[in-house]
């Protein structure tokens, strides 16, 4: 197998069921597996995991871990994989999404690639428009990302208790300045960003449990 895909899950799992759903209606998977993870969410989580019809692999944590450390276990799994993609459990996929990202990881200009997103518009508002490329190039990775394993397969990775989503982009900020990463975004693939912070996504919870989850994990909330 090729491709391996972490979708990490901490409570909110109304998002969990859409999301799961998406990936499984968007393109068959022939050639990957599917990483995913119930970060002792203590409600249905597990179930909507265990139900899944993707080809798949369950982690259910004990103890809730944090998205660095379920990060650093993926990237130790992922020894033997060519790719890895990383997608939120709030998040939709649109058709075909895996395929095109690959397809332009493989033509070598970009190391990690991010898909567009909405509400925010990430791409354009962080990537930069080149004519002679099909996607655009950045400083700034995304939340949601695909890259090879290569990349980062001799860098060594801390597994200290930092919780919240800030844990998991100092792991990508290693690799780009370890490696000199080269970093894009993917316009013509948007990822449907439901939990988005500012509310703006018609299917986006405004409920006081939401609320105190993203208090929880680090993540602004421009709605209340």
């Amino acid at each position: 197998m090729n491709n391996l895909v972490i979708v990490p899950c901490y409570r909110r799992p109304e998002y969990s069921q859409k999301c799961i759903e998406s990936i499984e209606k968007a393109q068959e998977y022939p050639d990957t597996l599917f990483y995913l993870i119930d970060d002792c969410s203590n409600d249905t989580t597990i179930d909507i995991l265990s139900n899944s019809t993707l080809n798949k692999v369950l982690t259910v944590n004990h103890e809730n871990k944090g998205l660095r450390r379920n990060l650093i276990d993926f990237f130790k799994f992922s020894k033997g994989f060519k790719y890895v993609f990383k997608v939120d459990n709030d998040c939709l996929v649109p058709k075909n999404w895996l395929n095109d990202l690959k397809s332009v990881l493989d033509e070598g200009n970009v190391d990690i690639l991010s898909p567009n997103v909405f509400p925010s518009d990430a791409a354009h508002k962080y990537g930069k428009q080149v004519e002679e490329l099909n996607y655009m190039p950045s400083k700034i990775v995304g939340g949601l990302w695909a890259m090879k394993t290569d990349l980062y397969k001799d860098i060594n990775f801390e597994s200290i208790d930092t919780y919240g989503i800030k844990g998991a982009f100092n792991l990508l900020n290693q690799i780009i300045i370890e490696k000199e990463a080269r970093v894009g975004w993917l316009p013509s693939v948007i990822f449907q960003d439901m939990g988005h912070h500012s509310g703006n996504h018609p299917e986006h919870i405004k409920s006081e449990e939401h609320l105190n989850y993203s208090i929880e994990v680090g993540r602004s909330v421009s709605w209340i």
